[in-house]
């Protein structure tokens, strides 16, 4: 059976107007999307982000005064469980298949010039009295202008993901033809000490962490499920342009070149480059309403290698 991984932001589950962050309808567009894939005839992993809950979570940790504030690993953990409890329950009830939630660590290097370089934003923004007042609990900020306010964001390290090491487990349910939920937040960053694992302060980017698990499972397909129905050229400027087709060695070029939005659709892009380079399958961008349609070719950014 074709393997595919399936990767939702954790923003799609979300409704800020409502401000909820596991929003009905939101989670149902989201089980549809995952039986589209089922139904096209995929053995599925669904991986998913977790910015707006462990943004949430981080908050009441660092404003009680919570140490946890500081232990991102258990932060993803308690994400995973909290979003795949809500995202594999959703899917059960569209399709009738069980899903099963796998609690995922990701390998890093302790090495890794991240953990010297914080600089993934995470959480919310705050003013610069309420981030002096956090920082006395070793929490690194970063200065950013909003709508020309001067406000403070938590950074964080975000080390590459060398190796999925709940991979094997999410390979053999695969080929078994069950439903996978797994590497939710990127999956909790661990090191290698004298031959045991630890947990690490860092979060791991969602994407990265899909595509290295695309890889390790040797699935036929990386589908990375965003707003938006195509990745655009000078996105939000008077001459974007939407690609439809995209070769590895031109999304290299153009990522090298800063064309694409920072943070957000650049490890997107990213991810889905890695993929095609190292295995030659098929990986693709599209939004989450328009699944079929990119299954089809009739929507959506497709990678080849090239």
């Amino acid at each position: 059976m074709r393997k595919a991984v399936v990767a939702l932001g954790g923003n799609a589950l979300e409704d800020p107007l409502k401000g909820s962050n596991f929003d009905p309808e939101r989670l149902k567009v989201a089980a549809s999307a995952v039986d589209t894939v089922l139904q096209a005839g995929y053995s599925v992993a669904v991986t998913h982000g977790n910015g707006p809950q462990a943004g949430e979570l981080l908050q009441a940790l660092l404003l009680s005064g919570n140490p946890l504030a500081t232990r991102l690993d258990i932060v993803v953990a308690m994400t995973q469980a909290q979003i795949g409890y809500a995202l594999s329950q959703e899917i059960e009830n569209l399709t009738k298949k069980r899903a099963y939630v796998v609690c995922t660590r990701v390998l890093v290097s302790s090495k890794d010039s991240a953990f010297q370089r914080p600089t993934k934003p995470i959480g919310k923004y705050y003013t610069e009295a309420e981030a002096k007042k956090l920082q006395s609990l070793g929490v690194n900020f970063k200065r950013f202008d909003v709508k020309g306010s001067t406000l403070y964001r938590q950074v964080v390290p975000s080390p590459e993901p060398l190796e999925i090491v709940e991979g094997e487990l999410i390979f053999r349910m695969l080929e078994q033809g069950l439903l996978v939920v797994s590497c939710g937040g990127g999956g909790i960053p661990v090191v290698l000490e004298d031959g045991s694992f630890k947990g690490v302060n860092a979060v791991i980017d969602k994407d990265l962490a899909s595509a290295k698990l695309a890889e390790s499972i040797n699935a036929d397909l990386l589908l990375i499920l965003t707003s938006v129905d195509y990745v655009f050229e000078n996105y939000g400027k008077p001459n974007q342009r939407a690609l439809t087709k995209l070769a590895t060695r031109e999304a290299r070029k153009m990522l090298e070149s800063g064309v694409f939005e920072e943070g957000s659709i650049s490890p997107k892009v990213l991810a889905c480059t890695r993929f095609v380079e190292k295995t030659g399958k098929t990986a693709i961008i599209t939004s989450l309403e328009r699944v079929k349609e990119g299954l089809n070719g009739e929507v959506g950014t497709h990678f080849f290698k090239g």
